[in-house]
């Protein structure tokens, strides 16, 4: 018989934080891209456009993200932590690139992120995983 962990929230609540939590996500990311493009100059409507795409992109990516590995079987414990690290390395290493840094710590940086959140998830999910 398997255990299933107890949940401290109701289905409807899960429900809705798959959808707000992505939106919240992408106005912090999109407000962080701004701000790494203006390299503390003054506001311009460039930097505030490039947030905002960035935001949506980000928001529809992480959507289809979590809407992809939640149709995917659940013993395909590296696939699913490969998908979400790669989605955090890839938005790390373009929020970086923001920065204006020179490309090779910008790419060292997103995969040795992308490394430890496939470590870190791979390693929650084949421990949490129904035997």
């Amino acid at each position: 018989m398997a255990h299933t962990a107890p949940t401290v929230f109701s289905e409807p609540t899960h429900r809705f934080m798959r959808w707000v939590l992505p939106v919240a996500l992408g106005l912090v990311y999109g407000n962080w891209v701004a701000v790494n493009r203006r390299h503390g100059g003054p506001v311009t409507g460039p930097d505030v456009a490039s947030g905002v795409w960035s935001g949506l992109a980000f928001m529809v990516l992480c959507i289809a993200v979590v809407q992809v590995t939640r149709r995917l079987r659940r013993d395909l414990h590296a696939l699913h932590a490969l998908l979400r690290a790669a989605f955090a390395g890839a938005a790390l290493g373009f929020l970086y690139s923001q920065t204006g840094d020179d490309l090779r710590p910008v790419v060292i940086t997103s995969l040795l992120v992308t490394a430890a959140v496939f470590l870190l998830l791979f390693y929650r999910f084949h421990t949490r995983a129904d035997t």
